[in-house]
């Protein structure tokens, strides 16, 4: 009976220790840091040498960076309770503006990517803005985090007034503007701004999992550049608006349907005023302003990022972590003459990603042009850190085995991977006026007609269908009410193409000339959504 008490115990001791490494006997630990409207335009990962990115650029140099990595809704709760749950917004059932909003009301005992690690021994701290404010409640605590110390809540910040209003803007009531400012006419110290607060909290936090000794999940969720553009007056200087370059397309890409686009955007303020009536392009010189704000944004979060990798470095902790950077969807500056996210375009869908595994050497400093998904996320980072992988239940495809091989193509990264090479998205669109189907399209304006845009990104294509849509299915035994197909070819060489030239990118919607392709992507949509 001793012995077998024994084995017992030495049986459990294993499985103990399986659930926190397989890499030895020195667990791995995870930095997982979300960069809120962080699009890829950055020199060292993606060829951009105009934003000033010095520690994204250094990050990228040790690290796995994904020139094709999407997300699965391009806007803030959708996406984020996709990628914290490893499940698709048709499972969550959270959409804009449809829906819950927390995919706790769905599945009130999914266990949570961070709860996955808990679970398996680690200890889960965070900050910033991981999930979206409120979605779910109280930043699913206690269940997602450990209780050593309490979720660093974000808390907004608005511009105080009065503040710079925008070149063009109109004069007088500041009040039409308070929450789309650009730049406050004081220059507020480091310490007034949240991303600073959060790099503090995040570098406390660091030294505190690395005192306690378990191995540990800690997030980061980086404010900026999602809009109020607000920054330290030094990073604004770092650039000059009448030498910011503009896009070269500035309409929408040519034969693409009203209901592609969204009257929305940076330019439509809290109270409903618009500064232009859409879809009129902004002139050049507020393009310039607006880029100029975004880019400083993202030289200040850079610079934020970069005292938390540097912490990381002065407590020995680097060459033991697993750091996952990436945009909780893409961004949109004017090209299409769309601005912010809420499209299923390229530029709405595509994420930075950028992956450091300092025990998969092979993968420092490569480039991967596989198709990947935030889906993805839960599974691979279990597997690279060597949690106990998930149930079944959770969706997506781990992608470890690219650290092992970085340099496949997106048809040989699928084959390894056992999936097709394609990343799914969705976005709705609910109209107010069928003859104005771009204005006023929003789904949280009470009772409209649901259209669901359903897209598909493969090798050289981009398919989209806007299926009408009901009860969380389409309804695919109807005909889509329009569809568009673009033409990646140039973008999407084997090894490298045109994917970071953004004036490039979706110009033309080529479906009618395509029409044997469109039909096959429309019956792999069918296929993979309505089950």
């Amino acid at each position: 009976m001793a012995g077998y008490m024994l084995q017992l115990l030495f049986t459990s001791s294993l499985v103990l220790l399986s659930s926190v490494t397989v890499y030895g006997s020195k667990p791995k630990n995870v930095l997982f840091m979300p960069v809120d409207d962080l699009r890829p335009q950055m020199l060292e990962a993606y060829d951009q040498g105009y934003i000033h990115t010095p520690n994204l650029d250094r990050l990228a140099k040790e690290s796995l960076v994904f020139q094709r990595a999407y997300c699965q809704h391009a806007v803030c709760i959708p996406s984020r309770n996709s990628f914290m749950t490893g499940k698709r917004p048709d499972t969550t059932g959270v959409w804009i503006g449809l829906g819950n909003s927390s995919f706790r009301v769905t599945g009130p005992d999914w266990i949570s990517l961070p709860e996955h690690f808990k679970n398996n021994g680690f200890t889960t701290l965070g900050g910033g803005k991981t999930y979206h404010p409120g979605s779910p409640p109280d930043w699913d605590e206690p269940k997602s985090w450990s209780q050593d110390q309490p979720y660093f809540a974000f808390k907004g910040s608005n511009c105080p007034k009065p503040n710079k209003m925008m070149l063009g803007s109109p004069e007088g009531d500041v009040s039409k503007i308070d929450t789309w400012c650009f730049l406050d006419e004081k220059d507020y110290p480091d310490s007034y701004h949240y991303d600073w607060k959060l790099a503090n909290h995040t570098m406390a936090t660091l030294q505190y999992v690395k005192d306690k000794g378990d191995p540990w999940f800690v997030a980061a969720g980086f404010r900026r550049p999602h809009v109020p553009w607000m920054m330290p007056k030094r990073y604004w200087d770092m650039y000059s608006t009448s030498d910011i370059p503009t896009v070269l397309h500035r309409e929408r890409p040519r034969g693409s349907p009203d209901i592609a686009f969204h009257n929305q955007g940076v330019f439509l303020n809290s109270n409903g005023t618009k500064y232009l009536p859409m879809p009129t392009p902004f002139p050049f010189e507020i393009q310039q302003e607006v880029r100029h704000a975004y880019y400083a944004s993202v030289s200040w979060v850079d610079s934020q990022i970069g005292r938390v990798l540097n912490a990381l470095d002065d407590m020995s902790l680097t060459d033991d972590t697993l750091v996952v950077l990436f945009g909780d969807h893409g961004y949109q500056l004017g090209e299409h003459d769309s601005w912010h996210k809420q499209t299923n375009w390229e530029l709405a869908a595509r994420v930075p990603l950028i992956i450091r595994a300092p025990w998969k050497p092979t993968s420092a400093g490569k480039r991967s042009y596989a198709l990947v998904e935030l889906v993805d996320l839960y599974k691979t980072i279990s597997e690279l850190v060597g949690a106990l992988l998930p149930g079944d239940d959770i969706e997506g495809t781990s992608f470890a085995a690219l650290f092992d091989s970085p340099d496949l193509n997106a048809q040989e990264a699928a084959k390894l991977l056992n999936k097709t090479a394609a990343a799914y998205s969705q976005y709705p669109r609910c109209p107010n006026n069928m003859t104005y189907l771009w204005d006023d399209n929003s789904c949280n304006k009470g009772d409209k007609t649901i259209y669901m845009g359903y897209s598909v990104r493969v090798p050289n294509w981009r398919y989209t269908a806007w299926m009408e849509w009901e009860d969380g299915k389409g309804k695919w035994d109807k005909k889509p009410y329009a569809i568009e197909l673009y033409d990646h070819h140039q973008d999407d060489a084997p090894n490298g193409g045109t994917e970071n030239d953004f004036n490039q990118c979706e110009i033309e919607n080529v479906a009618e000339s395509n029409s044997d392709i469109a039909k096959n992507l429309q019956q792999q949509l069918k296929d993979f959504f309505d089950k």
